[in-house]
């Protein structure tokens, strides 16, 4: 990579550089050095926020390079390394920006998306929308049933499914923490509607 695109690093950047640590991961599965299912599938996220490791927090353009590739990799690491890294950062760097926290927030979220085989999370004004994989361990006939349930209680707001299959989602999502509360509280109801759970 030349040093004039190092210099313009950001979330384009770490986009690339998740996508080169997943592909990595999955040439190591291909070989045996590693078997993870969660590699095969890199969920695309859109929420509207900005994401990213702030020059005025790590100057040095190799060190935020690296800190790039070690939030990437945390993709398909055990859920402590996303705390060390982050126990890391303060002690090196000082209080993490937000904009930093969001990044985290994403590789965490990204997680927990290809564990649900959801490929596509995209935020509107007030929704959430969930693309899902044909292999998707979410029940077709238990997600029904959720939405079935929740129509009945909350008309209007209710959580819907699109003639393509795709989840919406509805909540109050004025600020990032409210955006990542409603996400969180999404992917919790939809561990719940698992095959693993029948």
């Amino acid at each position: 990579m030349k040093s004039g695109n190092i210099a313009a690093i950001g979330y384009d950047l770490y986009l690339d550089l998740l996508q080169r640590t997943v592909a990595d991961l999955k040439a190591k599965t291909d070989t045996g050095e590693e078997s993870t299912s969660l590699t095969s599938l890199d969920p695309e996220i859109n929420l509207q926020i900005s994401a990213y490791i702030p020059a005025v927090y790590i100057p040095d353009i190799s060190q935020r390079y690296i800190t790039y590739r070690r939030i990437a990799a945390l993709v398909s690491s055990p859920p402590e390394l996303f705390e060390d890294l982050r126990d890391e950062l303060q002690d090196r760097y000082g209080a993490i920006p937000e904009e930093t926290v969001n990044l985290l927030q994403i590789v965490a979220v990204k997680k927990e998306l290809a564990r649900l085989r959801i490929h596509k999370l995209e935020k509107g004004r007030n929704t959430l929308v969930f693309h899902f994989s044909d292999d998707t361990p979410v029940s077709p006939e238990m997600l029904m049933a959720y939405l079935r349930h929740h129509t009945s209680k909350r008309k209007g707001i209710a959580p819907r499914i699109t003639p393509e299959g795709r989840l919406i989602i509805n909540g109050e999502m004025a600020s990032t923490a409210e955006t990542f509360e409603t996400i969180s509280r999404a992917i919790n109801n939809l561990d719940k509607l698992t095959h693993a759970d029948n």
